[in-house]
């Protein structure tokens, strides 16, 4: 059987594309904080908690396809 971490840190990549740099890494920097999440999970059976473990998702900015020129 797998063993399940009791924390772990999940990073999500978030594909953006800064056309004004300046205000979009201070929007990036606020959207960062909005994605930010601390999740809890429970495995129960027969309505039971079995096992319970944590998650912290937190974003990973990458740089978009068409490298900031607006379409």
């Amino acid at each position: 059987m797998a063993k399940i971490k009791k924390f772990d840190v999940f990073t999500i990549p978030v594909e953006v594309v800064y056309i004004n740099p300046v205000l979009g890494r201070l929007f990036g920097a606020v959207v960062w904080f909005k994605l930010l999440q601390f999740k809890k999970f429970n495995l129960t059976m027969n309505n039971t908690t079995v096992y319970s473990f944590y998650r912290l998702i937190v974003p990973r900015f990458l740089k978009g396809e068409n490298g900031g020129d607006p379409e």
